[in-house]
């Protein structure tokens, strides 16, 4: 006979989704794809967000909420509002998607006595959490093995509350790289209009392939502080034929779908979705290496700068459009990684698998639960938060 399920007769599990705006620029359309996939997994989802957007996610059971921007401390009256619109069966887990829903999720793990659930996508989301009490958190949900360490190295978490959930994404039949070769050369760059990533890098390297005769049309779908400095440089360098500033109005899948090549000229802190649907796309993308992003793999799914330049820059692109067999190539394996390492069903059954495992441990072990959430950090950082003293090296 077949062992019983532990938890075939366990109550449903309900999970409130925190979203925040930053969670919607980082990974977009991966929270529609997360919420679905884990109602095809069985979760009671109720979506909370300041963000406007969330109205798009109230999808057949899913429970999109939208909830007013209150910045810390939560009082009694406010928190009390929030809990009510989450009825009539109040959560058993609280997952926060990024840094700005982390407080809201501290106060209705807190208020509700449910697990809480962080995710980090991005290197500011672990200097974040120094500032909060970690041993709180049950799980911590992180996009890349890269991420994991950065979390174990900087707030001291033990890796084995850290899961690796790659975002998932549904992936192009065909690549758009160079599908119309009668077509202008095209790239695109979704790269914010700041400081330091590197959007002035590509237009000084559009300039220099022009200087070498080579011809394409460049679109910048950023928005940022240093977008008047950006168009006096193409205005500067006679790129206004060639560089159109390109202000996003909704998803980029539909530029991306008919550009041949993706410009990302920085080396990205975040799990950034923008490149990772060019390559989903079938683009082929150019950058700089990324410690975060474990899906930028030279020669494979990406062209990688190895010196920040804009030669570097202007060498990858012409290299590309000179070898459309090999730019085609790189896009080709992309996709396949894609497909192979960012499903949207497996990232939906990663993230279920996690939420029961802690329902599971609630239901069987009647810990004490201080005791058992401490054992979420290192003992170093343990003492050092408890007893401010590190420990005695050993003899």
């Amino acid at each position: 006979m077949a062992a019983s399920d532990p938890t075939a007769n366990a109550a449903p599990v309900v999970t409130a989704l925190c979203v925040d705006g930053a969670s919607y620029d980082r990974i977009g359309r991966v929270i529609r794809h997360l919420a679905v996939g884990l109602v095809d997994q069985a979760i009671h989802v109720r979506v909370l967000s300041t963000d406007p957007r969330v109205s798009s996610l109230e999808i057949g059971p899913i429970q999109a909420i939208t909830r007013p921007l209150v910045r810390w401390p939560w009082r009694r009256r406010r928190l009390h509002a929030l809990i009510e619109s989450l009825s009539p069966q109040a959560p058993s887990l609280i997952h926060a998607l990024a840094y700005e829903s982390y407080e809201v999720a501290f106060a209705l793990s807190e208020a509700l006595d449910a697990d809480l659930i962080l995710q980090v996508t991005s290197l500011s989301d672990c200097y974040e959490l120094m500032e909060f009490d970690a041993p709180a958190v049950r799980r911590f949900l992180v996009s890349s093995a890269a991420l994991g360490e950065e979390l174990q190295k900087r707030c001291g978490v033990v890796g084995d509350f850290i899961t690796v959930v790659r975002p998932g994404l549904l992936v192009e039949e065909h690549p758009a790289c160079f599908a119309k070769p009668e077509r202008a050369v095209t790239v695109v760059c979704t790269s914010p209009f700041e400081r330091d990533f590197g959007v002035d890098l590509l237009i000084e390297a559009i300039y220099l392939l022009r200087q070498r005769g080579v011809s394409l049309v460049a679109f910048l779908m950023g928005r940022g502080s240093t977008e008047s400095a950006l168009r006096r440089m193409v205005r500067a360098r006679n790129l206004s034929a060639c560089v159109v500033f390109a202000r996003p109005l909704g998803d980029h899948i539909p530029a991306l779908q008919n550009a041949n090549i993706m410009v990302r000229p920085s080396a990205d802190t975040a799990f950034s979705i923008d490149t990772l649907q060019a390559l989903s796309a079938g683009l082929v993308v150019v950058t700089f290496p990324s410690t975060v992003c474990d899906y930028i793999r030279d020669g494979e799914t990406a062209v990688v700068c190895q010196t920040p330049t804009a030669e570097a820059i202007a060498d990858a692109m012409e290299h590309l459009v000179q070898d459309r067999d090999r730019a085609r190539r790189i896009a080709v394996s992309a996709m396949n990684y894609v497909k192979t390492n960012h499903s949207i069903s497996a990232m939906a059954e990663r993230t279920a698998e996690a939420y029961r495992e802690l329902v599971l441990q609630r239901s069987t072990f009647a810990m004490n639960k201080q005791f058992e959430s401490a054992h979420c950090l290192s003992e170093r950082e343990l003492n050092r938060r408890v007893h401010g003293v590190e420990p005695e090296p050993a003899i």
